[in-house]
């Protein structure tokens, strides 16, 4: 059931891109907005044109299979994804996708969630459901690292 979920996250992740020869894929860590002085990185300093897919990243995963929003202040109350998603404005052809995970989630949940049918399940609905409600086209699941860092030995 495993290797159908894999299969699954990858034709959600890739094939957006089907037919496309080349890939410029640009990852935005929202974090940036934090940046003092010149570091710091709006969303309305990305160039779309530079990219075929814009990445936003992180939100996180519960036990649940739920998608947790890690920075409600900057991704909702300041319309980080709505403001990400405004980019296809700029550029239709590029596609904006949401990265699920990150070093700071660690495996513990992933492997939890990866551990049951049911939970997969769930997870692969809340994830599309997220996608739509926030204007995505897709996700990116960055889970850092299987087998590692709290996960189960199984899952590499």
């Amino acid at each position: 059931m495993w290797h159908r979920l894999t299969a699954l996250v990858l034709l959600a992740t890739f094939g957006l891109a089907l037919g496309a020869h080349d890939r410029v894929v640009c990852y935005y860590g929202s974090w940036a907005v934090y940046r003092p002085g010149n570091g710091r990185f709006q969303i309305e300093d990305i160039d779309p044109t530079l990219c075929t897919h814009l990445i936003y990243t992180f939100v996180g995963l519960d036990r649940s299979g739920s998608i947790k929003i890690l920075d409600s202040w900057q991704d909702i109350d300041l319309g980080g994804y709505r403001r990400f998603n405004a980019l296809k404005e700029r550029n239709p052809n590029v596609k904006t996708l949401i990265a699920i995970g990150g070093w700071n989630e660690g495996s513990e949940v992933y492997s939890y969630v990866a551990s049951s049918a049911q939970l997969r399940t769930a997870f692969v609905n809340n994830a599309l459901n997220f996608v739509k409600t926030h204007g995505f086209d897709g996700f990116d699941l960055d889970w850092e690292y299987p087998g590692q860092r709290g996960g189960s030995p199984s899952d590499k």
